[in-house]
């Protein structure tokens, strides 16, 4: 989350900043999105639409958003994971987990660690990711790596970047060489791994929708580089560059004009800033590469991504048309918040003395932070509720539930202290993580909402 990852990485960023000034060599970005003649047809699309058609909802239309927060963020979402595994109800005779209802995943920065392995190995991130992530010191790792002596004076003479390093690490240890044609067929719910374009100053999805635009296929693509442009911190670590090919000749598709048609007529800014950032990739005389960096510059809880693929895609309506045709309606939509903002403490307001550069810059950032949270939440919330009374019908009611797991609905003050003290970094302590992992699946239980869904479902705990 890049706020706050802002606030928590002022040792990292110093031993980094020693390697800037000792390299002496301007890093120059990887392309690792190849040209393609033709793009990738059918089953072999990484999509929405795809997915819908492979895996179509039940009677729960169910969907997670996983925010930034480093190693804290990678915890909550994990443990929300492993209470939904634990929970069961009964289906047609049989007994479910909840967390085979879960149809996507959207998240950014550090939640996409969660959501990428998750999709990638499916249960056996109750075994391993803990291992892989949640316990190891990621943050010294890399520290090692970009500072090591010899690292260190043959990267004087490299165009090597910081984040390349950071990649290839992640590749490793973590998503060991998985690509997007990986988490295809995995079998599991569709992640949305969320990144920020500086360049079309929007919101990056890695879709194969989105690589169309780039004449590239997205089934190629390293796993470990989306997540890295979904939690590359500005200043720390440079951008992921991407190339916009030119030789599938794609033009602009019907759905983005049509977009385009209905932003005029309603004029809604929303959708035109949408459409206006993809039709962005077909102007040749714009820059010819991607920029890509932290995706919580653009969307810090990963939940703006569900409200741009509806708005862009014609609208609820006619989304669940194309879905479902003769297929059943589902009577619930869920959607479950991760929210790992935390709240500073600082000294200001207590004496005269002035606030400290550090003090005001972490309130500032806090106060944007949360204001911009807190009008997504309220924004998804309603149209949530909307989306329901639109696909609703008489014989097929359809029930919403938004369910926002938030710092601030701790009831135990200790628990919330504790929270706010973990830092937003890529190394925490095995007891924080711990620790974590149950604050999460605790918040989830005591939610409202949440205990509606148990009770419509009849679901309960092991």
């Amino acid at each position: 989350m890049f706020n706050m990852m802002l606030k928590n990485i002022q040792i990292f960023s110093l031993t980094l900043v020693l390697s800037v000034l000792l390299n002496g060599c301007s890093s120059i970005g990887k392309i690792e999105n190849d040209t393609v003649a033709q793009l990738p047809e059918g089953e072999q699309r990484y999509t929405i639409k795809n997915y819908s058609d492979q895996h179509p909802a039940g009677d729960t239309l169910f969907l997670l958003a996983f925010s930034g927060g480093g190693t804290r963020a990678a915890a909550l979402s994990y443990g929300v994971l492993e209470e939904l595994r634990d929970t069961h109800y009964q289906l047609n005779g049989k007994e479910v987990r909840l967390l085979d209802d879960v149809d996507r995943i959207s998240s950014v920065s550090g939640g996409s660690f969660t959501s990428a392995y998750y999709g990638l190995f499916g249960d056996k991130i109750f075994d391993d990711f803990k291992d892989d992530f949640l316990y190891r010191d990621v943050q010294g790792d890399l520290s090692s790596l970009i500072l090591g002596v010899f690292d260190l004076v043959g990267r004087m003479f490299s165009t090597t970047s910081r984040t390349e390093v950071a990649i290839d690490y992640y590749d490793k240890h973590i998503f060991k060489g998985k690509t997007f044609a990986d988490l295809q067929s995995s079998g599991g719910p569709l992640i949305l791994i969320n990144s920020t374009d500086l360049n079309s100053q929007s919101q990056f999805i890695f879709l194969q929708a989105q690589f169309d635009f780039l004449c590239s296929d997205l089934s190629q693509f390293k796993v470990a580089r989306a997540v890295a442009a979904s939690s590359a911190v500005p200043i720390v670590f440079p951008p992921i560059l991407l190339e916009r090919h030119g030789e599938c000749n794609y033009e602009k598709p019907q759905w983005l004009s049509n977009a385009e048609t209905a932003a005029e007529l309603k004029e809604d800014q929303r959708l035109k800033k949408s459409a206006g950032a993809l039709s962005f990739y077909l102007d040749k005389n714009n820059p010819p590469y991607v920029t890509l960096l932290d995706g919580g510059i653009t969307d810090n809880l990963g939940l703006r991504t569900i409200l741009k693929t509806v708005s862009l895609s014609g609208g609820v309506k006619k989304i669940s048309e194309r879905a479902y045709k003769t297929k059943n309606l589902p009577k619930r939509l869920v959607i479950i918040v991760v929210n790992a903002s935390t709240s500073s403490e600082t000294e200001i307001g207590k004496n005269t003395t002035m606030p400290s550069i550090g003090d005001t810059l972490s309130v500032v950032t806090d106060i944007q932070l949360h204001l911009y949270n807190m009008e997504t939440n309220d924004l998804l919330k309603k149209q949530l509720i909307q989306w329901a009374s639109i696909i609703s019908t008489k014989e097929n009611p359809v029930t919403p539930y938004f369910i926002d797991l938030d710092v601030t609905d701790i009831q135990n003050k200790s628990d919330r202290v504790f929270f706010n003290q973990v830092p937003t970094s890529f190394s925490i302590e095995k007891e924080q993580a711990d620790r974590l992992i149950e604050l999460s699946k605790n918040m989830l239980r005591d939610n409202p909402e949440y205990q509606k869904l148990l009770h419509k479902l009849g679901a309960r705990k092991d």
